[in-house]
């Protein structure tokens, strides 16, 4: 084979190449979830905004992202929870006590995701103080699934970054995002939804979440062994119960699942220190107070994160 046909062969290849390079270097100077670590071409709070666009990439998206935050800096302090918790906000934390944490809350999170953030963060640092954020709509082994995947294929299989799709479409609201500030691209998520249609949402997701109950003995053992493992560790532990609209007490009297819920806190009760804000009776009277029927407004989250995180404990011995 003459040196003519071999560079045909050669800038062929090149030719058919280029589109893949191209692709593979879009990917590393956008990237939307800081996996590579190259560039810093868009800013940490749009990234983390293009996150929560939607009801799909804000589960997958958070704990993605928080896992590869912590991994590259691992705080001795953590929350972890699911989407109640997601809004804490630790500068508040950081002002009343002078500490650092790090939230890995993640909307979605169950109970089997919650265990296996855990044990990532212990792997990582010597943990110090972990905040259990719990809710009883998860508290069912009937609601088994985990989202743990999202973050752990990536570290097991990192060439997965370049080859699925949702890190395609994400650089790619990224760099929209960037550009044009299109406030459609970054609020679709259930948040911003008009009135009437959040509330046909709230009753969708009690239906979806409670229509079939078990009891979840599972889940009480795994936070035994973690309760255990805390204590042989001189790890600080709590756990916090967020309060919820009492629409959702009103559906699980109406189907016979509120001696359940109340099952869900004694099972807490017993593993340690719980600040259990579902006690605050007038704020769930409130709907204004609520985004939908699970998630307090932000405005509400802070008030509530000042209470847990006080320098004056005033207020939460009068909950607890």
């Amino acid at each position: 084979m003459t040196t003519k046909t071999l560079s045909k062969y050669f800038f062929k290849a090149l030719l058919f190449a280029l589109p893949v390079l191209i692709y593979v270097v879009f990917i590393i100077v956008v990237d939307p979830y800081n996996f590579i670590g190259l560039f810093k071409v868009i800013d940490d709070k749009d990234k983390f905004r293009v996150v929560q666009r939607t009801d799909e990439s804000s589960p997958r998206g958070n704990i993605l992202w928080k896992t590869v935050a912590f991994k590259k800096n691992p705080t001795p302090n953590i929350i972890i929870g699911d989407s109640q918790g997601k809004d804490i906000d630790v500068s508040i934390i950081k002002k009343n006590t002078g500490e650092d944490y790090f939230n890995f809350c993640a909307p979605g999170a169950s109970f089997t995701t919650i265990f296996k953030t855990f044990w990532f963060a212990a792997e990582q640092t010597r943990l110090e103080k972990v905040c259990f954020q719990l809710a009883f709509m998860n508290y069912n082994l009937e609601r088994e699934y985990d989202l743990w995947h999202f973050a752990g294929n990536y570290f097991k299989r990192p060439y997965e970054y370049f080859t699925t799709k949702e890190i395609f479409f994400d650089a790619v609201a990224n760099v929209a995002w960037a550009v044009t500030r299109d406030k459609r691209i970054v609020s679709r998520s259930y948040e911003f939804l008009p009135p009437g249609e959040m509330e046909e949402l709230a009753q969708f997701r009690l239906d979806l979440f409670f229509s079939k109950y078990s009891y979840p003995e599972p889940y009480k053992d795994e936070l035994r062994k973690i309760v255990k493992y805390c204590d042989e560790n001189n790890i600080e532990y709590s756990f916090l119960i967020l309060p919820v609209y009492k629409g959702v007490d009103e559906h699980l009297a109406k189907n016979n699942l509120f001696d359940d819920k109340l099952k869900f806190k004694e099972d807490i009760y017993s593993m340690g220190y719980t600040y259990d804000l579902d006690k605050l009776s007038g704020l769930k009277k409130d709907r204004f107070n609520f985004i939908d029927y699970f998630h307090p407004t932000q405005k509400v989250m802070d008030s509530l994160t000042g209470i847990v995180w006080a320098a004056d404990t005033t207020k939460l011995q009068a909950i607890n």
